[in-house]
């Protein structure tokens, strides 16, 4: 499988020199010095989404270093890195690939202490909350600061709640859902 030249400049930019070659069975690209990355293209109406993904990856390496695979690069694909005229305001992603397939109980539990202990209770200094809109799926969750852990949470699930309630079908979800806030 060939390797797009945005994705190839991406990960020679990481690693000069390097030999790429591609795994037709999954998204990620082999390097010759044994490093893999996890790779992935777009369509032009997800560049927001790919945008999110990437802040959050960065955001939860930052906070607990080596648990979240590092971000290598995710742009739009312009002029000068297209390979096709319809490439042109895709989104791409890089980064690295970790294999953690299947995890015994100990590994398991060291890593839910990890993200318990160190990705939760990071705090930002402008407190807990996100920079740019994350997504649940395709659906779009707005994000703010916030002084604790709760409100942010809370604010969370209000946004989401108020999008269910818009589309009129979902009242009986929606009502434990305040109910869980409140709590």
């Amino acid at each position: 499988m060939q390797i797009h030249p945005a994705i190839l400049r991406a990960i020679q930019k990481h690693e000069p020199g390097a030999t790429l070659t591609s795994n037709t069975s999954q998204p990620n690209v082999n390097a010759s010095t044994g490093k893999s990355y996890f790779t992935k293209i777009g369509s032009a109406n997800e560049q927001e989404q790919f945008i999110a993904e990437a802040e959050s990856l960065k955001a939860m390496h930052l906070a607990a270093p080596g648990l979240a695979p590092k971000v290598i690069e995710c742009s739009i694909i312009d002029e000068g890195m297209a390979e096709h005229d319809t490439d042109i305001g895709k989104p791409i992603f890089v980064s690295e690939y970790k294999n953690i397939s299947s995890l015994t109980d100990a590994s398991a539990k060291a890593l839910a202490k990890r993200i318990a202990t160190e990705l939760h209770g990071y705090k930002s200094t402008m407190g807990f909350g996100f920079h740019v809109p994350t997504y649940c799926g395709r659906t779009k969750q707005d994000n703010g600061w916030y002084e604790s852990w709760e409100e942010c949470y809370d604010a969370l699930i209000a946004g989401l709640l108020s999008k269910l309630e818009a589309e009129g079908s979902y009242g009986e979800l929606c009502s434990k859902g305040e109910q869980v806030r409140k709590r």
